[in-house]
């Protein structure tokens, strides 16, 4: 049997749920870069490589309105091949990327010198690209509701 004195709490229980969560939005900025790895010497992504770009930047440019998505890769200082190498993994991604961008985001390419050798404890960010999502409420600075000045 039931017992009387605990109505009152899952009546209010029940009308939270009801009416109060469902005017509370979570706000969540999760996500907002995703690594690319590629494999030392080539700039072709493999198939699951592409597949988790793609799923991540579909869901991305869904779930927000984004002003710019950067594309950001490095190189080994003053190594020529590996600049070329850099650049023609972001093309790649950048290309991937057009074919879904429905929204006309913004797509920037930024490569720079590392000062990490290519060989060594860090080396393996030379075969990292990173691509970054903007989103317009950080332009704004109203992110999540909270105006940011």
């Amino acid at each position: 049997m039931l017992n009387p004195c605990s109505w009152p709490k899952r009546a209010a229980v029940s009308l939270l749920l009801l009416f109060g969560v469902s005017s509370v939005s979570a706000c969540s900025l999760i996500g907002l870069q995703h690594e690319v790895k590629f494999h030392a010497n080539d700039s072709s992504l493999g198939k699951s490589e592409a597949v988790a770009l793609a799923r991540w930047f579909v869901h991305q440019r869904d779930i927000r309105p984004n002003d710019e998505v950067d594309i950001v890769s490095m190189y080994p200082a003053g190594d020529k091949m590996s600049e070329q190498l850099s650049q023609g993994r972001m093309q790649n991604i950048a290309k991937i990327i057009a074919t879904l961008n429905t929204d006309e985001i913004k797509v920037v390419l930024n490569s720079g010198e590392g000062q990490q050798d290519a060989t060594g404890p860090l080396g393996y960010v030379y075969n990292e690209v990173l691509v970054v999502m903007a989103p317009s409420c950080s332009r704004t600075g109203t992110c999540c509701g909270i105006t940011v000045k």
